[in-house]
């Protein structure tokens, strides 16, 4: 009889806890439908011991997209010139159109012809043909907007004349001719108004030390100071502070120097300055933003040269 009621309590005990054991927690994951979206399961746990239900909330972040354009530089043709030419010069005019004068033609020679390109139509359109013929010229827009044509070379030989031209009538007028004739010069409107005229070769094949100013309000010329060396194909260019930077070229014996020298307007006066590191001819000058002249390129009198320097004015160290 003892023995039955202990089984008796035993058995009581283990039916209670089948009976109200709690149940087990069950959760569940929503799966992603949209890799563009997060998916965030938070599960609840049930209020009651005799509830199983599972609240779920989805949260979706928004999907962010970066696009990255890359702009690509290209050349394409334009509407071509009238005549074939080289040794020509060009010149962006006020008005926006670009000025093409005289240069060499294989089949024509020399030439007289001036033409006009509008950037807006892509156009060309013939003006006014210039007084002389000519190549290896130099053309400078003035403070008023004429283009002062000097010097260069023609079936005659080399010129010492110059001519304007006007391009509210698109004619050419003669003005006051140059102290010397000379082509393979540089030219070199200052801020005072005046035009530089340095270098370049004379009749005899004379290479020039000279310089000379022409004064626009007056059609006249004026020679200045001469440079230390004799040059031609150099160049020339306007520093931010109203010097004239004379870089390079060819010397007398025809090879290339590497001598610089500046111009001052104001006194009127030339004085060297730190020579290059490489003499070159037929290169290229350009004043930057920053004020330092970026030298490329030229021939040294042996062979074509793919390096390039700075000047600085005002360096500092």
């Amino acid at each position: 009889m003892e023995h039955t009621n202990v089984f008796a309590v035993i058995l009581a005990l283990l039916l209670n806890f089948v009976v109200f054991a709690p149940n087990k927690l069950e959760t569940s994951t929503t799966p992603a439908t949209s890799l563009s979206s997060l998916i965030t399961t938070i599960s609840t746990p049930p209020l009651s011991s005799t509830t199983t239900s599972l609240v779920t909330s989805t949260t979706s972040l928004p999907q962010t997209t970066t696009t990255t354009t890359t702009q690509q530089s290209e050349w394409f043709v334009t509407s071509n010139m009238s005549d074939a030419r080289q040794e020509h010069t060009a010149s962006v005019l006020s008005n926006g159109k670009v000025l093409v004068t005289g240069g060499f033609n294989h089949n024509i020679g020399f030439l007289n012809s001036a033409e006009l390109y509008d950037p807006s139509t892509s156009t060309w359109t013939t003006t006014g043909s210039m007084i002389d013929a000519r190549e290896h010229h130099t053309a400078s827009v003035l403070l008023n907007g004429k283009v002062l044509i000097t010097g260069g070379v023609n079936d005659n030989g080399r010129l010492k004349s110059a001519e304007l031209y006007d391009p509210s009538t698109g004619i050419w007028t003669t003005t006051g001719s140059m102290t010397n004739a000379r082509d393979l010069h540089t030219a070199s409107v200052l801020t005072n108004g005046l035009v530089l005229v340095t270098g370049g070769v004379s009749i005899g094949n004379i290479f020039l030390y000279s310089a000379e100013l022409y004064d626009s309000s007056a059609g006249t010329w004026t020679t200045t100071g001469n440079m230390s060396d004799a040059r031609r194909e150099h160049t020339a260019s306007v520093l931010t502070n109203g010097n004239v930077l004379v870089t390079g070229g060819a010397g007398i014996e025809f090879s290339a120097v590497d001598s610089v020298e500046l111009y001052d307007p104001s006194p009127s006066t030339w004085a060297n300055t730190g020579n290059m590191t490489n003499a070159r001819g037929q290169h290229t000058a350009s004043v930057l933003s920053n004020g330092l002249v970026l030298v490329t390129g030229g021939y040294n009198g042996r062979i074509a040269l793919n390096s390039a320097e700075l000047y600085s004015l005002f360096r500092t160290n």
